[in-house]
This record gives C-alpha cells, sequence and structure tokens, in this order.
C-alpha cells in the first residue's frame, strides 16, 4: 500500500467521525419523529376527550407539538373514515388510531345519555400526519450542516496532528540517508512518541549489531587475507629455491613433501572459512533435524578416530544421558569434530574422554582430556577467531586457530554455548552444550 500515511489516517479518521454523526443524527432524528407522533396521539385523544365538554378549547397542544384537531361523532357511512371503521371500533370497545390518507384519525368509542337511556356513540379526532418532512426537517438540515463543518475541521486537525506525530519518521528518513556505510557510528535522533520512539530505537540496535558485523567480517577478511598468505608464500618460496639449480631426487622429494604440507594448511584453511561462511549465511537456522546426542558424537568420534590414533590418545566414551537434540547436524558434527582434532593436535598421547550428559534442559558433550591444558587467563581469547595460545604456536605451526571458534559460533547459534574449563584427567575440558529438543 502506498500514499501518504497521514493522509489516510487523517481520511479514516473523519470517515469514522461522519460516520459516528450520520448514526447519531438518524438515532435523534428517530426519537424525535417518534415523539412528534406520540405528540400528535395525545393530542387526539385529549381533543376527542374535550369534544364531549363544549367549554374546551378547539386547539391542543401536547408536548411542545401543536396541530390544529377536527373533532366530530362519526357516523357508519362517514365517508372521511375508511369503511367499517366505527362498527369494528363500537364492537371491540377500545380507543383506535389509524391513517386515513394524508390524516391522522382518532376513533374513540363513548356512551352518551340521551332520554335517559344509554347510547354508544364513536367520537373521532383528526389531524395532519406527522410526516418526517415536519417532524424532523428542519433538524435534518441544521444537523447536515453542523456535522459536515465538523468532519472537514476534523480532517484538517487529524492531517496536521499526524503528520506532527511523523515528523520524527521523515527526520530518521533523512538522517538514514546520510549513513553512508557501516562503521560510521551515525544514529538516528530518537525524539519523538513511544510507538515512533520505539522503531527508532530498534533500528539503532540494528545499525549497532551492522556496525559490529562488518567490524568483525572486516578483521576476520584480514586475518584470513594474512593465513592464506603464509603457506602461498612457503609454496612459492620453496619452489622458487628448488627451480633455483638442478635437484637430485630426494631433494625434489623433500621440496614436495614440504610444499604438500603447505597446501594440506591451505586446504584447512580454506575449510574452515568455508565452515564460517555457511555459519554467517544462516545455514545453522535451516535444516535442524532431531537426533540423539550420542549419535552425534558417535559419527564425529568416528571421523577423527584415525587422527587421535595417529596422534597415540587413548579415547573412552562415556554415555551418561542421551538427550535429544535438534540442529543442523552437519555442523554439529563438524564442530565436535574439530574439539576432538585440537586434542590430537595439542595434546598427543594423552588420555580422552567424551563424555555425553544432560545438564538440566541442556544436552552437553564434554571433551577431557590430561594434555598440559589452557591457563585460565588465556581460555576466553582461544575463541577468537585465528587466536592461539603461547604453546599453541610454539608446539604447533600448523594450527588454524579456528576449532574452538567455530564449535562456540555452532553453540550459540543454536542456543547453546561452548566453553573452557579445568579436567578432573589434569587437562583442558571443553564443554558445548545444546537445548533438550522439545518432545
Amino acid at each position: 500500500m502506498s500514499g501518504s500515511a497521514a493522509r489516510r489516517v487523517a481520511r479514516d479518521g473523519a470517515t469514522i467521525l461522519l460516520g459516528s454523526l450520520v448514526l447519531v443524527g438518524l438515532g435523534t432524528g428517530a426519537a424525535l419523529h417518534v415523539q412528534a407522533r406520540t405528540a400528535l396521539d395525545q393530542a387526539l385523544l385529549v381533543a376527542a376527550h374535550g369534544h364531549l365538554h363544549p367549554e374546551a378549547e378547539d386547539e391542543w397542544e401536547a408536548e411542545h407539538s401543536r396541530s390544529p384537531v377536527d373533532t366530530w361523532v362519526a357516523r357508519r357511512e362517514d365517508p372521511r373514515l375508511p369503511e367499517g371503521a366505527v362498527d369494528d371500533v363500537l364492537q371491540g370497545e377500545r380507543a383506535t388510531y389509524m391513517d386515513a390518507r394524508d390524516r391522522r384519525v382518532l376513533l374513540l368509542p363513548v356512551e352518551l345519555e340521551h332520554d335517559d337511556e344509554d347510547r354508544h356513540a364513536v367520537v373521532a379526532a383528526s389531524a395532519p400526519r406527522v410526516t418526517l418532512a415536519r417532524s424532523i426537517g428542519g433538524f435534518a438540515l441544521a444537523y447536515g450542516g453542523f456535522a459536515a463543518v465538523v468532519a472537514a475541521v476534523a480532517s484538517i486537525a487529524l492531517v496536521r496532528s499526524v503528520r506532527a506525530s511523523f515528523a520524527p519518521i521523515d527526520r530518521a528518513r533523512a538522517e538514514a540517508e546520510g549513513v553512508l556505510g557501516l562503521g560510521q557510528g551515525t544514529r538516528l535522533t530518537t525524539d519523538g512518541p513511544d510507538e515512533v520512539r520505539s522503531l527508532l530505537l530498534a533500528v539503532n540496535a540494528l545499525l549497532d549489531r551492522l556496525d559490529d558485523a562488518g567490524a568483525a567480517q572486516a578483521r576476520f577478511a584480514a586475518e584470513a587475507a594474512h593465513e592464506l598468505r603464509t603457506p602461498v608464500a612457503a609454496m612459492l618460496g620453496e619452489l622458487d629455491v628448488t627451480l633455483r639449480r638442478e635437484r637430485t631426487a630426494a631433494e625434489l622429494r623433500d621440496a614436495l613433501v614440504s610444499t604438500r604440507e603447505e597446501a594440506e594448511r591451505l586446504r584447512r584453511i580454506v575449510q574452515a572459512l568455508t565452515a564460517f561462511v555457511r555459519l554467517d549465511a544462516g545455514e545453522a537456522g535451516r535444516g535442524r533435524e532431531v537426533a540423539h546426542a550420542g549419535e552425534v558424537a558417535a559419527r564425529a568420534f568416528a571421523a577423527e578416530r584415525a587422527g587421535l590414533d595417529a596422534a597415540g590418545c587413548t579415547v573412552r566414551v562415556v554415555v551418561v544421558d542421551d538427550p535429544s537434540v535438534e540442529a543442523n547436524l552437519a555442523l554439529l558434527e563438524l564442530a565436535l569434530a574439530n574439539l576432538l582434532r585440537n586434542v590430537a593436535r595439542h595434546a598427543p598421547g594423552a588420555s580422552v574422554e567424551l563424555r555425553i550428559a544432560a545438564l538440566g534442559d541442556t544436552a552437553a558433550f564434554e571433551v577431557h582430556d590430561s594434555g598440559p591444558g589452557v591457563p585460565e587467563s588465556e581460555r576466553e581469547a582461544m575463541f577468537v577467531r585465528f587466536a592461539r595460545s603461547g604453546r599453541s604456536r610454539r608446539d604447533d605451526s600448523a594450527g588454524l586457530g579456528l576449532g574452538l571458534p567455530f564449535a562456540r559460533e555452532v553453540a550459540r547459534r543454536h542456543g547453546g554455548d561452548c566453553v573452557l574449563a579445568a579436567s578432573p584427567l589434569g587437562g583442558t575440558l571443553v564443554r558445548l552444550t545444546l537445548p533438550v529438543a522439545r518432545e
């Protein structure tokens, strides 16, 4: 729907007001018309009774309604009355009102004393009928003009009032047009009515999130570019050195092995970046399935078992409870696989325990190891993308610093979290939690 909201609201408000005035006018007119008819009937009744008393006046007034009334003693063949009306009244012995042509008529049965005998007769009282033009004509004209003026004035007042209420939105639109890019820190002015202010606050919150996301994306892109340059530069350097002179078969093999290691590092970086792109594209919110936590952990362990065996790690899987989780299972399995891969890389030869349990209304995946552990002061920093502890950088140059950040991102996109702690086995405990699926 397009067009001015101020004009639309004013038009609708004026229509409602005019409709209300029309309904009030119709109700008032109907009441006035009924009142006029009732007053005329009262006047006819008084006039009929007065006809029996010559001292009564010829004109009668009832409830501010004055009408010329004719009274007479009706005969059976009275041409002014419907045929048989007199007989019907005498037989029914009750006053009867009727409309005869353009006049209102009352027929009142009475008893007359004549020559010491009672004689039944019918007294008729007649007056012009009360028409709508007579009863509410003047009121309709006056009220119609008044309603039209009120509707016009109300429309103008509504347009001005609504435009004043929407002025903060117009100002916000102009301010929003001045926001040329992310990271500028420009925000919309939040002055205005409560309804408009809540919208402006929501827009400012959205701009805050966009700025944060833009800054994180720029930082991630810079770090990713740096990490990608390192293996590429190493491969090119190795190849340049190898190609400077003739090499023996052993030297060529050493050069190829070194290049392959850098290519493998490059592959892992691209794989990790692709996984983060899938997360940032909202894949965690799509394709969710319900599965038992034990099944997910078993598949992740099966994918990393060879690497753990090669690192000399002894792994024990403990299923304390087996709650169900609703998640994008591919991403969840990749996150758990990253946690197990970290153990193989940073704690070779350690004892490892993969524990699945229910903690309240959450399902917990815990990876314990007996390795060197992570100092408490460095634990939170380990969840920054490309961040690694001093020991990791020193002992494992092939690490990327993306496994833990990816696991936390996956957990939080599913309403859970991922944290580091000290393990009872003496090393590190990584706990990834997700809400238990509703039955």
